[in-house]
């Protein structure tokens, strides 16, 4: 085969296939095929319609491979590894539920949360503004006493300094 000229020929496959083109012409034909889109379909519809038998000796080096020492320790390997994520995984779900039990038996249920919720509403609607900052500052200085131990605020009157 002198140098591509064209598209590959039936002729010029049967003879790769058959194994008859020297090292030159077969480098010359792939490469062609590498960079024509219409001779790398035809030689993979080639090489699709005469696939090859493999060797009968392959299937007994492949038993055989498969009989090794480290074949064995690598399929033990990973069925110890998968089994050990399954462990992980159930012992995340397992601390999750948990976790969701004592939630749910440790705050209240969504009757006392509710019932609260209304007894506070309708405290501070009845009570004015003033009425809610005094009992606000009532509270802050009753804590702030509690953690220093003196009284920091003094009570202020409003018809002291008017």
């Amino acid at each position: 085969m002198e140098k591509r000229t064209g598209h590959l020929t039936g002729k010029e496959l049967e003879d790769w296939m058959a194994g008859r083109l020297s090292p030159e012409e077969e480098r010359l034909l792939l490469a062609h095929a590498g960079t024509c889109d219409c001779c790398a379909d035809l030689l993979g519809a080639c090489l699709e319609q005469n696939l090859m038998e493999p060797p009968a000796y392959l299937q007994e080096e492949i038993l055989e491979k498969s009989q090794s020492l480290e074949v064995r320790t690598a399929r033990s390997i990973y069925h110890t590894s998968r089994q050990m994520r399954l462990f992980l995984y159930s012992l995340k779900v397992g601390f999750a539920l948990a976790v969701s039990l004592m939630a749910l038996f440790m705050f209240p249920g969504p009757g006392k949360a509710a019932e609260e919720q209304r007894t506070c509403l309708t405290e501070d609607a009845q009570m004015s503004v003033m009425e809610r900052l005094r009992d606000g500052g009532e509270k802050l200085n009753v804590l702030l006493d509690s953690l220093i131990g003196r009284p920091v605020f003094t009570e202020y009157e409003e018809g002291q300094n008017d």
